[in-house]
């Protein structure tokens, strides 16, 4: 059956959009402006949004309608940055839109995560050679809207910071757990289970030599909820995560003596957590404060006032205040206010939906891809320009719509086979019908009649 044009196309842009998650660093120059190559992908999907904006999934028009109800009552109550609002409704709104778009139709879907995996393969080839030549000689990082520290001695790819690397390693970890987990008997082919196999292993001690924090709270989480969710209840599937679990611990364990030990001698793992823990503080103090809609759109600077009242009262000591809240969703909580938190309410009840019914490796994998999208947004990453950190919104609302979608389909092919049924029950059963074989006695198909 001939692919549509539309359909094609969306393929197209998911599968280029999951390759371009992993390099935000990378700056392509538009009219002197900082654009990273999904600032480019996004507004070639704009055409896209228009030709399915009849049918977009009832819960993706929720997730739109509570972002932009959200961004309105902050604008218009506390005001803000004109530009951080324009980025979000022409970049982050539309992305939102179109992932959700992808994820709703299985072709893009698989592209999708095809794109996001290869991605991360290209990505943790650089990041060995970063540690192996020497980040200074490879590092491509240009795009000044994000903060790039010299973070030489480490690798980075194509990440702002070793920590959102390490947040794009371990989310792709979780989404390669379902195929490299998968059944003999079930839908993964035998190479691709080998292939994620060996891709998680891999990305497992690439891992370990990021020497991040986000290892430390992202990864214990993540993993054991894709192991729980990819597992059953056998005593096999028990054991072998009871297994993989300690591996998960041990591994940990050999970070935190062998890798981390240095910064936890100089203290700067823990002015690191407690500048991330007042900022977080800080950013959440509008949820019982007066800023019922938000201190403003992009006036995240303004949390390092209150980060400093926090540190005080609680005794935290971390040096230079925050410059922003450490967190994306805490960030937008802070300048937003409780519409947010009332819009991220109702994404939440469409992720933990997705999680419950997900069945198939590759829906399993997006789910836990969303699922590490709110983690990351809620505890880790603050860049406001990381798509990443979108995804949950998005990915959740694509699946339920099209499982609703193919639930309908299969009504309605059931409700044509029955009457299908019933139109030749009726013909049989019509007066006058003849039976030919039988010449119209009321006999047997041999012919003999009926006696009587």
């Amino acid at each position: 059956m001939k692919v549509p044009i539309e359909v094609l196309a969306l393929r197209v842009w998911a599968l280029a959009a999951g390759v371009a998650l992993w390099m935000p660093a990378l700056m392509v120059p538009v009219a002197g402006l900082p654009f990273q190559p999904l600032d480019l992908i996004v507004p070639a999907g704009w055409p896209l949004i228009a030709a399915h904006v009849l049918r977009l999934p009832a819960g993706l028009m929720a997730v739109l309608l509570a972002t932009l109800l959200s961004l309105g009552l902050s604008w218009l109550v506390s005001g803000g940055e004109a530009i951080v609002l324009a980025w979000t409704l022409a970049f982050a709104v539309p992305f939102v839109l179109l992932v959700g778009l992808a994820v709703a139709e299985k072709g893009a879907c698989r592209g999708f995560l095809r794109g996001f995996l290869a991605g991360a393969g290209g990505s943790l080839a650089l990041f060995a050679l970063q540690l192996l030549v020497g980040a200074e000689a490879l590092d491509f990082r240009n795009n000044h809207a994000f903060r790039l520290p010299p973070q030489y001695g480490r690798g980075f790819a194509l990440m702002p910071e070793v920590s959102t690397f390490a947040v794009h390693g371990i989310i792709a970890l979780a989404a390669l757990v379902p195929f490299a987990l998968a059944g003999a008997q079930g839908a993964v082919r035998h190479a691709v289970r080998h292939m994620a196999r060996l891709l998680a292993l891999v990305l497992v001690i690439g891992l370990l030599f990021t020497r991040s924090t986000s290892l430390l709270v992202l990864m214990p989480p993540l993993t054991a909820l894709a192991l729980a969710k990819t597992t059953r209840a056998s005593f096999n599937a028990l054991l072998l995560t009871a297994i993989v679990m300690s591996g998960v611990g041990l591994l940990v364990v050999l970070f935190m003596q062998s890798f981390y030990v240095e910064r936890l001698e100089s203290a700067s793992a823990e002015r690191s957590a407690a500048m991330r823990l007042a900022s977080l503080i800080g950013g959440l103090s509008v949820l019982w404060g007066e800023e019922i809609f938000g201190v403003g759109v992009g006036r995240n600077d303004l949390v390092a006032h209150r980060a400093f009242e926090v540190a005080r009262m609680l005794g935290l000591s971390f040096g230079a205040l925050p410059e922003g809240v450490n967190a994306q969703l805490v960030g937008r909580i802070f300048e937003e206010g409780w519409p947010a938190t009332l819009g991220f309410a109702v994404a939440g009840l469409m992720l933990m939906s997705a999680l419950r019914r997900a069945r198939e490796p590759e829906d399993v994998a997006l789910a836990l891809v969303a699922a590490g999208s709110l983690m990351s947004a809620a505890i880790v990453v603050g860049y406001r320009g990381i798509y990443t950190n979108w995804l949950w919104l998005a990915i959740p609302a694509g699946l339920l719509a099209r499982w609703q979608a193919a639930r309908r389909r299969a009504a309605s092919m059931k409700a044509g086979e029955a009457a299908s049924i019933e139109e030749n029950l009726g013909a049989l059963l019509a007066p006058g019908w003849r039976c030919p074989p039988c010449n119209g006695m009321r006999g047997g198909h041999d012919g003999a009649p009926t006696v009587g």
